[in-house]
């Protein structure tokens, strides 16, 4: 998923195929933005007729449903399983919000793609075993998970429109940004300590801890949501 052009004067052309249409789709997503993809500038990028890519995909969901295994298999390389299943779903989750950083636009399309794709599965599947491998309930194993997954989306795509940590995007640092004029004085306090004065690191890293702490109340908590 790098931001470059398939086409090139006086280049050979490599032989179409699903994973060259779909790298090539990912690339316009971190490029462009989704909104302005279509089979006709997909096929310009890729120097071929736009019919020509329905030998390859079948639609453009179809299309979509492909950047978004590309997303997860970036996920997936970067958050391999660890025998302390805790290191492993923190891993987990920085991969995510990683990944989300570096193709926000592509990550937006977790909220309209309904088809899992199999990276995702893998890499879930993966550390619900470790996790249970070391005695945690599968239900609460895969609760916990969940949450995490949320909030490591969540909290990735808020600081990419918020535009921190986001490459091209001036990112939030005066409260004048953040609210209209005319609001109460104590209001814009609120805003000015709530979002400017944080450090999203160290609060990423707050709410993981909080999800992973060895605790009973923890495991109740989970244990409440599994069932």
């Amino acid at each position: 998923m790098v931001a470059t052009s398939e086409a090139s004067a006086g280049r050979e052309r490599a032989p179409l195929s699903r994973r060259r249409i779909i790298d090539a789709a990912a690339r316009y997503i971190d490029t462009h933005g989704l909104e302005g993809l279509s089979m006709h500038k997909l096929g310009a990028e890729l120097d071929v007729k736009a019919m020509s890519l329905y030998n390859h995909v079948a639609n453009k969901d179809d299309l979509l449903d492909g950047v978004m295994e590309l997303f997860w298999e970036e996920v997936e390389s970067n958050a391999p399983a660890k025998p302390d299943w805790r290191e492993g779903y923190r891993s987990f989750a920085h991969a995510l919000r990683d990944t989300v950083h570096r193709h926000a636009r592509s990550a937006r399309l977790s909220a309209s793609q309904r088809t899992m794709p199999e990276p995702a599965l893998r890499c879930l599947q993966a550390h619900v075993g470790a996790a249970t491998n070391k005695g945690v309930p599968e239900e609460c194993a895969y609760a916990l998970l969940r949450t995490i997954t949320s909030y490591a989306l969540g909290t990735a795509l808020v600081e990419a429109t918020w535009g921190i940590a986001q490459a091209g995007c001036r990112p939030v640092t005066s409260v004048s940004d953040l609210v209209r004029p005319g609001i109460p004085e104590e209001l814009v306090g609120v805003a000015q300590v709530f979002c400017i004065q944080s450090d999203p690191e160290a609060h990423f890293e707050l709410g993981l801890d909080l999800m992973l702490r060895d605790t009973g109340d923890t495991w109740e908590l989970v244990e409440k949501v599994s069932v």
